[in-house]
């Protein structure tokens, strides 16, 4: 097969899914804590607790049992999935906070006479506040990848000025109805849970008003839980207060409710992280959270008020200060941001502007005898990437490249995102073997894998470069030039290439748009020329590989490698495999009905084996033209079985099934060839790279696995052809090793079907016996 004829390079693996084992975990924990929460509610009921025979221990450790289960839940989230984990992980610690403090409390403190208070356990409920404080926070960087200075301090000065009301609102309460003696270590836990739960509403609030009240639904249901805690809480404190709290109440299983409540959130759909802008800062509720810290400390003057409050209070003024001080330099700073922003946000490197801006001032301060060399970087395959993952592991796979590719270059060297999944190089000072070089370990960085949450990716980039001033001296005309060689690098595999005047008319082909090459597929300009495949035991034409040409109104007939990626990435692949598929067949039915029993080789692409509709598209050819199944080989290469595994093996198992004979193209090329062919069993052939075949009878090294190859395709019962055969010694060679076909220049150019030379006898030379 010719380089690019019918598939892009590259694999990836498939989609990315939450562990199964773990939501099954999760289902079934979350019908245990459904079961425990109503089975601990009807124990609270009055008629129960007063039955004979009610064990209040067992009622105690039915409450814990659940607490422990809802923490189970929790924690099983951040570990079946790497999406938002941060969220995840603070709030399942403050649910497991929650459950040490009732284990603490029943294996520890209730077995004191008399109970302490306060105690270890009221140190773990209070530590919940913090944590889901915090995964609070993390809900709120959704909506913006950075928490700003002012966004931080508007959230302080809301939780003190509501710290400092429920202290001087509560405190006398509770001092009040609390038994005399009460010592102030009491009366202070006392106070911290109220006090907590309205900070940590108020923090909610705002967080809420980031959304404009439109958040994800997990945000609603985890409202509604730390809500009911406020209430249950205020209830709490005030019956410990004045001695009248009983453990195993309704009061109890209402928390318990409440708890699976705030789990189910942590199991619910979160969108993904909005990083696109930082929102500008509302000065409405800061401002009216800062006169209420104001108004009481007026009202400190005329009454008595904890000096606690007046603490909070005043510091919720000075926070207040800072902040509007800030709020004006902030509005400035998001609008000059936005006007002179010079930084990519996805991957921290400079941006496509302030690239544009370096290589400018580069040109402009070089010395008459400076070099420059421009690399521009294009990750192959990016956009399967996305469309198999999904574009949240494409942006993370985008993060984690960004540190390999400035470890590769020097520190006055220049790394940027001046695309989608496209890089820009400015190296200073650099001729070419130098850019050659920085190259190469831009490519050696990628060959490590990605870990995008449960599967190992390896991508490969193509690099074009251009050479100041050989290539150009203006930033144009260097990004084209460096553009150019990009593609070329693309075209031909080759890693990286340098920009020559020759890759010009490529260029010109590169820039027709989507909408052009979907005009040419329809209008009858793409064609299929045919390359004969010989047998080298009786010289005689057995059949033909087809291979797409753009027959263009103004450049002639194209070459794939000019047009085949821009196919792909438009999405064109599977129309133009179908277009192809016709005329091969048509062509195919034409020759067996003159007596020229020939099989029909065609090329897939990934695109064309995760289409469901492809294998019955094809059976649906077949159908219709009265060919027999078996003459129509498809190649396919170990990139179609990478790219999603277990869509691969169904289509395949579909076509293989209507009698398609299947062939591994580019065999020696992959990592996995091996592991194929043993799954594979129904393969019929392999078709040895033309990198090993052309230069075998040369190259030591390339003829022993040519040898090898035939030997183990003979072994598994499989035909083997040799592609790229250009002269009469390689298919000597050949013909001794018992290779059964072969293909290449030595025997035919790809023509169009009218000018083939199907008769042409081709004279095998074989070695004496």
């Amino acid at each position: 097969m010719e380089p690019g004829d019918l598939r892009p390079a590259g694999s990836l693996p498939g989609r990315v899914a939450d562990r199964p084992g773990a939501v099954r975990v999760a289902r079934l924990l979350l019908v245990v804590l459904l079961v425990e929460v109503v089975a601990f509610f009807v124990s609270t009921l009055p008629g129960v607790r007063s039955s004979p025979g009610f064990d209040p221990l067992f009622d105690g450790w039915l409450q814990g049992a659940g607490y422990v289960t809802a923490a189970a839940v929790a924690v099983v989230r951040p570990l079946s999935s790497p999406v938002e984990r941060r969220i995840t992980g603070w709030l399942a610690a403050a649910v497991a906070a929650r459950a040490l403090g009732f284990v603490l409390f029943l294996a520890v403190v209730r077995r004191r006479v008399p109970p302490p208070y306060p105690s270890i356990a009221d140190a773990a409920w209070l530590s919940m506040y913090v944590l889901m404080l915090a995964g609070i926070v993390e809900l709120a960087r959704l909506r913006s990848r950075r928490l700003s200075v002012t966004l931080i301090l508007d959230g302080a000065v809301g939780a003190l000025a509501a710290a400092s009301v429920a202290v001087t609102l509560l405190y006398g309460t509770i001092r009040s109805i609390a038994q005399p003696g009460t010592p102030a270590v009491e009366l202070a836990v006392n106070l911290a849970y109220p006090v907590l739960d309205l900070m940590l509403l108020v923090v909610f609030i705002a967080t809420l008003l980031g959304y404009k009240w439109r958040p994800p639904a997990a945000a609603w249901v985890l409202a509604a839980g730390v809500t009911g805690f406020a209430v249950i809480d205020g209830i709490f404190v005030y019956q410990a207060s004045a001695g009248t709290f009983r453990p195993g109440t309704v009061l109890s299983s209402a928390s318990l409710a409440v708890m699976a409540v705030i789990v189910t959130a942590v199991w619910l759909p979160r969108p993904r992280r909005n990083g696109s802008r930082e929102p500008l800062p509302d000065v409405l509720l800061p401002g009216f959270f800062a006169l209420v810290c104001l108004g009481l400390l007026v009202f400190a003057t005329q009454r008595e008020v904890p000096v606690l409050g007046v603490a909070l209070a005043g510091a919720g003024v000075l926070v207040a200060l800072a902040r509007t001080g800030l709020s004006f330099r902030a509005v400035r700073l998001i609008a000059e941001h936005r006007r002179e922003a010079r930084t990519d946000e996805l991957t921290g490197l400079a941006n496509r502007r302030a690239f544009n801006e370096r290589l400018e001032r580069s040109l402009d301060r070089r010395p008459a005898d400076g070099r420059l060399a421009l690399l521009v970087l294009d990750l192959d395959d990016f956009k399967a990437v996305n469309d198999s993952l999904g574009h949240h592991y494409g942006d993370e796979l985008l993060r984690l490249a960004a540190p390999r590719l400035q470890q590769a270059v020097r520190g006055e060297d220049m790394v940027a995102r001046i695309g989608g999944d496209e890089f820009g190089v400015l190296l200073a000072d650099a001729d070419g073997p130098l850019a050659a070089r920085v190259a190469e370990r831009l490519r050696a960085g990628f060959r490590r894998p990605y870990r995008l949450g449960s599967r190992s990716l390896v991508i490969a980039p193509s690099i074009g470069i251009a050479l100041v001033p050989d290539d150009g001296r203006e930033p144009v005309e260097l990004l084209q030039h460096a553009d150019l060689a990009m593609y070329e690098a693309k075209a031909t595999r080759s890693g990286h290439a340098f920009f020559s005047r020759q890759l010009h008319p490529a260029g010109r082909m590169r820039l027709e748009t989507t909408e052009r090459l979907r005009a040419a597929i329809q209008g009858g300009e793409m064609v299929v020329h045919f390359q004969p495949q010989i047998s080298l035991r009786t010289g005689a034409v057995t059949g033909v590989e087809a291979l797409a040409r753009w027959r263009h109104p103004e450049h002639g007939i194209v070459l794939p490698a000019r047009f085949l990626q821009q196919v792909e990435s438009g999405g064109l692949m599977p129309l133009l495999t179908a277009v192809v598929l016709e005329q091969a067949i048509r062509q195919a039915v034409a020759w067996h009905a003159a007596g020229q029993r020939l099989t029909m080789a065609v090329n897939l692409s990934v695109t064309n084996l995760l289409d469901p509709h492809f294998p019955d598209q094809v059976v649906g050819l077949l159908a219709g033209s009265g060919l027999p199944p078996r003459t129509l080989e498809l190649e396919l290469t170990e990139d179609l079985f990478m790219a999603d595994p277990a869509r691969a093996r169904t289509a395949i198992a579909r076509l293989l099934e209507a009698g398609v004979s299947l062939v591994v193209d580019d065999y020696g090329t992959g990592f996995s060839s091996l592991g194929y062919l043993r799954d594979l069993r129904d393969i019929q052939g392999l078709k040895l790279d033309r990198s090993f075949v052309t230069n075998m009878d040369t190259d030591g090294r390339a003829h022993a696995i040519v040898e090898s190859t035939i030997n183990l395709a003979r072994a598994l019962g499989m035909n083997v052809v040799a592609e790229g055969v250009e002269t009469a010694s390689v298919r000597d060679r050949l013909t001794a090793l018992g290779c059964d076909l072969a293909q290449g220049y030595l025997f035919g150019l790809p023509l169009p079907a009218d000018e083939l030379d199907l008769g042409a006898a081709h004279g095998i030379s074989r070695p004496a016996s």
